[in-house]
């Protein structure tokens, strides 16, 4: 699926009154928010308003060459309300325009405040009101500003009928809007009122979006966002969810039955591929803080036979792990299992090798200890076992010998981390 986040303007005429009006809070002008979130839950008589803590932390997946204090202020001082998304190297051709209705640099004390005008502004309209609220933040311990966002949302609902359907997505990967309610410490932040109101939605989304730059060649400068052509958001369909399916229709959201076996798949097949083909593509750069995977890929015909081995190595264990586990009984009978992983698997290398991805994005979390920080390795590991280590124990049962490619990937982490060679160790 390509998504065309080309939308309406601001001041372009809401769709039919009569119809439910979505408004779209998303938390969080990354990569992946900017990239893929707010485009894609947008359709005709939208609204979008995006919102960033004032003063953000350290990047996980990397720094960019945006400033989160610069990205703030462009997307709060852009008189045309607008951003770009470029796929790395395009022409101008492939840049869209993405409108929004505000943004909001975000204390710890003002979410309120924010989110109540906000609403107040969107219900001078007519007719019914629905409220998505998605977030591309990475830990649920950075969920506290987003609970009380819901909570008044959830109030503000419950004193006024306008507002109808209030929508919890939680768009990163490693964490689910369920996993927002249940974590121990949010709990005594969630109201009576937002445990009644907010729909949790399961959510699977998929882009490389691989940088963040200033755009000075419009009228007014503005964030650009790199991205690749292919992007795809799921919701899960469940009977709690599939009165949710016409209230998106004409947005880019998907629907899926198995978004969670679907999810395991990607982290599987997609996550774990692509870490093993840059571990070993850095280890034979010697380091190179410069190299793009897809450059890697193209130098020699054995590093793209090399990828092309690793994938097969990773999809044949998927398969076996698929067929095995009652986890996936319901996606194994609905779904054509060879079809599926054969089409994924090619879709994956040809998105690889077209795209501009940085090792350094992709191998972000590959960073040297420090007295800050001294479980950095351990924790780079420990996600890199979470990608790999059952499809490459599932393909050794299937074929009784080791995945010989994906063996020696995790051989090249073994080289870098002997040597020293960390994906910061240019800055240390």
């Amino acid at each position: 699926m390509t998504i065309d986040p080309t939308v309406s303007k601001p001041d372009q005429p809401k769709s039919d009154t009569s119809e439910v009006r979505l408004t779209h809070l998303h938390f969080g002008t990354g990569r992946l928010g900017l990239g893929l979130v707010a485009p894609c839950f947008q359709k005709p008589g939208s609204s979008l308003y995006l919102l960033n803590r004032a003063v953000s932390g350290s990047k996980d997946t990397g720094a960019t060459a945006l400033s989160s204090e610069r990205r703030n202020a462009l997307l709060q001082d852009n008189p045309d309300r607008c951003y770009v998304i470029q796929k790395p190297g395009g022409a101008e051709a492939d840049r869209h325009v993405v409108h929004y209705d505000g943004f909001f640099a975000y204390g710890d004390d003002d979410i309120e405040d924010i989110v109540d005008g906000i609403l107040t502004e969107a219900l001078k309209g007519q007719g019914s009101l629905a409220v998505v609220v998605t977030a591309s933040v990475l830990k649920t311990r950075n969920y506290g500003p987003i609970v009380r966002a819901l909570n008044a949302i959830a109030t503000m609902a419950a004193a006024d009928h306008r507002i109808g359907t209030v929508i919890l997505v939680a768009c990163e990967n490693t964490i689910s809007a369920h996993d927002v309610f249940r974590d121990e410490d949010l709990a005594a932040l969630l109201s009576p009122a937002a445990h009644d109101r907010v729909i949790r939605v399961h959510a699977l989304s998929d882009r490389m979006c691989v940088g963040l730059e200033e755009d000075t060649t419009g009228q007014h400068a503005t964030v650009l966002v790199r991205a690749e052509d292919y992007g795809s958001l799921k919701l899960e369909m469940t009977e709690a969810t599939e009165h949710l399916v016409p209230l998106l229709s004409g947005s880019g959201v998907e629907f899926s039955r198995h978004v969670d076996t679907e999810k395991q798949i990607k982290n599987w097949l997609l996550n774990g591929t692509h870490s093993l083909i840059a571990l070993r593509a850095y280890q034979d750069s010697d380091g190179d803080h410069d190299l793009k995977l897809n450059q890697y890929l193209e130098s020699r015909p054995e590093h793209a036979q090399f990828a092309r081995e690793v994938m097969d190595e990773m999809r044949d264990g998927v398969s076996a792990l698929l067929r095995k586990d009652v986890r996936f009984e319901s996606f194994v009978r609905d779904v054509d299992v060879d079809d599926y992983l054969n089409g994924a698997a090619a879709a994956i290398l040809k998105r690889f090798s077209a795209t501009d991805d940085p090792i350094t994005r992709i191998l972000a979390r590959f960073q040297a200890p420090t007295s800050d920080a001294v479980d950095s390795v351990a924790s780079f590991s420990k996600r890199l076992v979470d990608r790999v280590d059952a499809p490459m124990r599932a393909f050794e049962e299937e074929h009784g010998s080791v995945p010989a490619a994906a063996t020696h990937s995790v051989q090249s982490l073994l080289r870098l981390l002997a040597s020293g060679t960390f994906i910061d160790s240019h800055a240390a």
